[in-house]
């Protein structure tokens, strides 16, 4: 059979021009992302192959505060009593020495990035939130399976002021291995690096004198705390719906000799937490390629399971209104409809993360060193003696311990030499 194609010239040229739009419309579909070219006369661009731009910081102000990360809370349910309950532990697919150890890596990985702002004196990581500072960033843990993180942030000062809460969550994307240039990074990268910057914006948001004040309260406190009787005048109190909220009424003289003693003491303090960074660093890289290497493993298992529950979860809503509709249709009959829509909605009980692992021998044995490194409900340090006043401490146990024993200490110190004639 022959075909006989008849274009006129006004029709060929229309097709042709027809082709060359569609090309050039394909062409200019994915444009290239540079947007100026040639040295740049502000110095050298921030762009990095493969990867964004940075948040760039310029703090403006002349007051520098401290910052403590306590260690986050690892979010970890608890029945009424307090104690761990392991029937929402198995439910939430949660595994405890996973999650202690996260608590430790996490407030490291947010101090450093908060250190990027270059906007704060001293950021520590502290075993606790009695320690003493200007600001406060306070983290827990709702959910954690390598895929999926999210984290609630309480940014809080010294005055008992809370500047801002927040829930951060952030997906790894499982593509996120598949290029070489994040080797060696942390997936949730990121994540900290928008805490930092939210945090970040809230001190925008204080002036160098509300950042006075609150440096004032805080060294008021930590000197009521030894000294309540000369001290606590200084401060004032207010209770308000959120709790009590503390001011200045005014501040010692600097030459008063027991405010010189106090501000010895919390020399020491900070000394002492100073020594503890190079013990949360440790630990962070100690855990660090056992749990690089878990979160690699285990991200495609999550995402799986992820999509796998969105799969049941529409399956049993489908079932519930299939069942609910039978229901209404055979509500005065014997039909065995509702016997088989309990036995189906019964059958899409959900696996999980813990039952993947256990299937699984390499997962098991990086699982297992996680639990052993997260063990301990605090970071492990060295017993070490500290020297004050010629005066010989002794410490012994985890950082939670010997931080709570120095304080201890140093308090008996200054008692007695405040009252040199009292036997302690």
């Amino acid at each position: 059979m022959k075909i006989d194609i008849n274009l006129s010239n006004a029709s060929f040229r229309m097709f042709g021009v027809l082709l060359i739009s569609l090309f050039l419309s394909a062409c200019q579909s994915t444009p290239h992302r540079v947007e100026s070219v040639g040295p740049s006369i502000t110095g050298p661009s921030g762009n990095t192959i493969g990867g964004p731009r940075a948040r760039t910081y310029d703090y403006p102000g002349e007051v520098y505060l401290n910052v403590a990360i306590p260690v986050f809370d690892p979010g970890l349910p608890l029945d009424r009593q307090g104690n761990l309950d392991y029937g929402k532990v198995q439910e939430l697919d949660i595994w405890p020495q996973v999650r202690r150890l996260e608590a430790n890596r996490f407030a490291v990985d947010t101090k450093t990035a908060l250190e990027e702002t270059r906007a704060f004196n001293t950021i520590f990581v502290t075993p606790g939130a009695d320690a003493a500072a200007d600001v406060y960033v306070l983290g827990t843990i709702n959910h954690s399976d390598t895929e999926t993180l999210n984290l609630s942030i309480r940014v809080v000062d010294a005055t008992n002021e809370v500047w801002g809460e927040r829930t951060f969550e952030y997906r790894v994307h499982e593509g996120f291995y598949r290029d070489a240039f994040n080797q060696n990074k942390d997936p949730y990268e990121p994540m900290f690096k928008s805490i930092a910057g939210y945090v970040y914006d809230l001190l925008m948001r204080k002036s160098d004198e509300d950042r006075r004040h609150v440096q004032r309260v805080a060294s008021l406190r930590y000197a009521a705390m030894y000294s309540p009787e000369s001290m606590a005048s200084y401060l004032e109190e207010r209770s308000t719906r959120n709790g009590v909220r503390y001011r200045i009424n005014g501040m010692p003289a600097e030459e008063d000799p027991m405010w010189q003693r106090i501000q010895l003491i919390q020399a020491e303090d900070q000394a002492f937490l100073d020594g503890l960074q190079a013990n949360y660093a440790a630990f962070h890289g100690e855990s660090d390629a056992s749990y690089k290497d878990y979160q690699r493993e285990t991200l495609p298992i999550a995402a799986e399971i992820r999509r796998e529950k969105a799969r049941r979860s529409a399956q049993q809503f489908n079932v519930l209104l299939a069942a609910v509709g039978t229901a209404l249709l055979v509500r005065n009959s014997d039909s065995t409809a509702g016997e088989i829509g309990a036995y189906v909605l019964g059958a899409t009980a959900l696996y999980n993360l813990g039952e993947a692992i256990e299937t699984n021998r390499n997962l098991r044995f990086q699982r297992q060193q996680l639990s052993e490194m997260g063990n301990s409900l605090d970071i492990k340090v060295t017993p070490q003696v500290v020297e004050f006043n010629n005066q010989r401490i002794e410490l012994q146990g985890t950082a939670l311990e010997q931080y709570t024993q120095l304080r201890a200490q140093l308090q008996a110190i200054y008692r007695l030499e405040a009252t040199p004639d009292q036997q302690l």
